[in-house]
C-alpha cells in the first residue's frame, strides 16, 4: 500500500489535531472553548475524509462494483456521523447550550450505524469472504465469531459503560436509542470480526492492508462509543477528553483506509 494525496492530507490533518488534543490535556482545561473546537475539528476531518471516499468510490465505478458500494456507503455514513457532530458543535459552541439527548445530532449518528454496516457487507462480498463459508473452519467462525462480539459489547457497553441499567424515563425516542446505540456497535463489530475471520486467507494484493485499517477504524469506533457511554455515566466526560480523541482516531482511520483504495493516485 502506498501512501497518495488523499491519505497523506488526511495523516497530516490528524497529526495536527493529536497535537491540539495534546495542548488540551497539558492545560488541564475543560470547558472553555478550545475544548469545543476539538469536537468541531472532528466534525471537520470526518466530512473531509467522507468526501474524499466519495471520489474514491467514483473511481471504483460507484454502485456498479462491489467495491465501489462498500467504499460509497462507509464514506456516506462518516459523512453522517459528521452532520450529527456539526450539529453537536453548534449547540455547544456557537449557541452555549448543553447538548439535549436526543437531539438532531442523533439523527447524524444513528443514520451513520445502517450506512457502515452496509459498507462493511459489500466490502464481505468484494474480498471473497463467503468462500470461506464452504470450509467448515469458516462455518465455525460465522458460529462463534457473532457470540464473541455480542458478549464483548454486553460486558462493555452495558455491563461498564452503562452500569448493567438503561434508563425507563426520557420517552420512547431516548429508549429507543439507549438501545440502537450498543447494537448498532455489537453489529458493525460482528461484521469487522467476520470479514477479517473469513477473508484473512483470500485476501491479498495492494488493497488487503487497506481493507484491514478500514476495520480497525471500526474497532477503534466500538471504542469510542463504549469510553464516551463510559464517561457520561460516571459524570466524567467532557469535550476533548480521551472519548472524543478515540472518535478523531476511528473516523481518521477509517477514512484513511477508503481513501487508501484510490486507484487515480498511485
Amino acid at each position: 500500500m502506498k501512501i497518495n494525496s488523499k491519505t497523506s492530507f488526511l495523516l497530516g490533518f490528524f497529526l495536527l489535531n493529536i497535537i491540539y488534543w495534546i495542548g488540551i490535556q497539558a492545560s488541564h482545561i475543560t470547558d472553555l472553548p478550545i475544548n469545543l473546537l476539538f469536537s468541531y475539528s472532528t466534525a471537520v476531518l470526518a466530512i473531509l475524509g467522507g468526501v474524499m471516499g466519495l471520489l474514491v468510490s467514483n473511481h471504483w465505478g460507484g454502485k456498479k462494483s462491489a467495491v465501489g458500494k462498500a467504499i460509497l456507503l462507509v464514506s456516506l455514513g462518516t459523512i453522517s456521523w459528521s452532520l450529527g457532530n456539526f450539529i453537536w458543535s453548534f449547540y455547544t459552541f456557537v449557541l452555549n447550550q448543553e447538548m439535549p439527548y436526543p437531539s438532531l445530532a442523533d439523527m447524524g449518528y444513528t443514520l451513520a450505524v445502517p450506512l457502515w454496516a452496509l459498507g462493511v457487507f459489500y466490502l464481505s462480498k468484494a474480498t471473497g469472504a463467503k468462500l470461506s463459508l464452504r470450509r467448515k473452519n469458516g462455518q465455525i467462525l460465522l458460529i462463534f465469531l457473532p457470540l464473541i462480539a455480542a458478549a464483548i459489547s454486553y460486558y462493555f457497553l452495558f455491563v461498564v459503560a452503562r452500569n448493567s441499567s438503561i434508563e425507563s424515563q426520557g420517552g420512547v425516542l431516548k429508549i429507543f436509542l439507549d438501545f440502537f446505540y450498543p447494537i448498532g456497535d455489537w453489529i458493525i463489530l460482528t461484521m469487522s470480526f467476520l470479514l477479517f475471520g473469513l477473508s484473512f486467507k483470500y485476501l491479498g494484493g495492494r488493497f488487503r492492508v487497506p481493507v484491514f485499517i478500514t476495520l480497525l477504524g471500526f474497532i477503534f469506533m466500538f471504542l469510542a462509543d463504549f469510553s464516551f457511554s463510559y464517561t457520561t455515566t460516571i459524570g466524567s466526560y467532557y469535550n476533548g477528553n480521551t472519548s472524543d480523541l478515540l472518535f478523531a482516531t476511528a473516523l481518521f482511520v477509517i477514512s484513511f483506509g477508503v481513501c487508501s483504495f484510490d486507484i487515480s493516485d498511485t
